[in-house]
C-alpha cells in the first residue's frame, strides 16, 4: 500500500424531503473520502443525532417541520462549535444567506446547483472555509 488512507469526512443529512436528500447522498457517497454517517428529517433530530454521532460537517435544509434549520444550526453550534454547517435551500436572497450565516453557517449551496456545487462546497467548509453558491443572490442564469 503506497498511500494511507485520508480520513472519511463524516457528513450528517438534515432534510425532509426522502428524494432530496437520497439525491444529496448519492453525489457525497460518489467521493472515497466522504461518508454519509447519519441522516435526519427534524431539526430535534439533527440536534438528538448530533449529539450522538457527532459528524465533523452537517448538511442542513433551511426550511424544516418544526423547528428551522436555522435555529437547529444555531443550537447544534452551541453545544458542539467545531461541527461545520453547510445550508442547503431551494430559496436564496441575501436576506437569507445573511441569516444562515449570522447562525454561524459556514456555507450555502441552493439545492439546484447540489449536483456541480456541494462537493466542493463540502471541501471548502471542511478547510473552514466560508462557501456561497454561485447565483444565490436571486441573479436569473
Amino acid at each position: 500500500m503506497s498511500h494511507a488512507k485520508v480520513k472519511d469526512l463524516r457528513i450528517m443529512l438534515v432534510e425532509d424531503h426522502t428524494l432530496t436528500r437520497d439525491e444529496v447522498r448519492a453525489v457525497i457517497e460518489r467521493q472515497p473520502d466522504m461518508t454519509v454517517v447519519a441522516e435526519s428529517r427534524t431539526g430535534e433530530d439533527a440536534l438528538d443525532k448530533a449529539r450522538e454521532i457527532r459528524p465533523e460537517i452537517i448538511v442542513m435544509d433551511i426550511l424544516l417541520p418544526g423547528m428551522n434549520g436555522i435555529s437547529t444550526t444555531r443550537k447544534i453550534l452551541a453545544e458542539q462549535p467545531d461541527v461545520k454547517i453547510l445550508a442547503l435551500s431551494n430559496h436564496s436572497g441575501n436576506s437569507l444567506i445573511q441569516a444562515v450565516l449570522d447562525a454561524d453557517a459556514l456555507g450555502y449551496v441552493r439545492k439546484n446547483k447540489a449536483f456541480t456545487e456541494l462537493v466542493p462546497a463540502l471541501r471548502s467548509v471542511a478547510s473552514g472555509e466560508q462557501y456561497i453558491s454561485d447565483g444565490s443572490s436571486d441573479q436569473k442564469s
